[in-house]
């Protein structure tokens, strides 16, 4: 089990990338898209800080999915418009600017706009194949109750405290909270700002950790779904990069969950 999950998570480099990168643009010239049954439509909001470059394929694979109604990519970063990292042109993909720095929770507020039954969140350093876009959705559709995640996080509480943490990746399962790549419904992001409502937690407050929160907004646990071999950015382990890697990052993160724990004790 343990070289099962080492191994559903590669690092991309240069190399892998342009190869994936010469892929798509081939798929995209032969009309090779990926479809759903039905006419469902998926809405996709991405956020970007410092992983700027990487949006550009997480784009050029959501494009490849006629399933994918828009994708709404918010630039977090005031320093640098997003226009110069991605040239692609399609009427699917709005970018916005943000004056200021906003936090990972302000993807719930965007999607609040946006006139859609069905979501999905990547992290800007998770590369997701279309393929695994396509299996993401299909099991949100499949089982909308609850939202589905690419990864998972599970915690040990004892006494009211969180004294470990272990995660998910590469399996079918039920987790605690859901990591990196999520697909919710309208439904649950009703819920989401109704727990931090109830919890009064400002939308600010979340601040990186807002999958702990829409985690608890279906009927029952989230789930994590196996997509196979996942592609990830090196620059996920970089202390200047990396959320999880700042100063009381697992703290708060564990005071949110416990919270979460708490206004849902009897519902899930």
């Amino acid at each position: 089990m343990r070289a099962k999950v080492k191994k559903s998570i590669v690092k991309a480099r240069p190399r892998l990338l342009l190869c994936r990168g010469m892929w798509w643009r081939a798929r995209r010239v032969l009309g090779l898209r990926e479809t759903v049954p039905g006419k469902e439509k998926l809405s996709v909001v991405l956020l970007s800080y410092k992983g700027m470059k990487n949006l550009r394929h997480i784009v050029n694979s959501l494009l490849l999915c006629e399933f994918v109604h828009e994708i709404l990519l918010s630039n977090n970063n005031p320093e640098v418009r997003m226009e110069d990292f991605i040239h692609v042109r399609d009427p699917r993909l709005r970018i916005i600017n943000q004056r200021e720095h906003c936090f990972p929770s302000s993807r719930y507020e965007l999607a609040r706009q946006l006139n859609a039954r069905y979501f999905m969140s990547i992290d800007d350093d998770m590369f997701l194949s279309p393929g695994q876009v396509r299996k993401l959705f299909m099991a949100l559709i499949g089982n909308p109750s609850f939202p589905h995640g690419a990864g998972g996080e599970n915690f040990v509480v004892e006494n009211g405290k969180v004294i470990s943490r272990s995660h998910v990746r590469g399996e079918e399962r039920e987790v605690d909270v859901i990591l990196w790549a999520y697909a919710f419904t309208r439904e649950h992001l009703t819920r989401y700002f109704n727990i931090l409502d109830r919890l009064r937690i400002d939308k600010d407050d979340v601040k990186i950790s807002e999958d702990v929160a829409i985690s608890f907004s279906g009927n029952g646990r989230p789930r994590c779904e196996n997509l196979g071999r996942m592609l990830r950015c090196p620059s996920s382990k970089d202390v200047n990069i990396a959320v999880y890697k700042q100063a009381d990052f697992y703290q708060h993160r564990s005071r949110l969950y416990l919270k979460c724990l708490g206004a849902a004790a009897g519902s899930r």
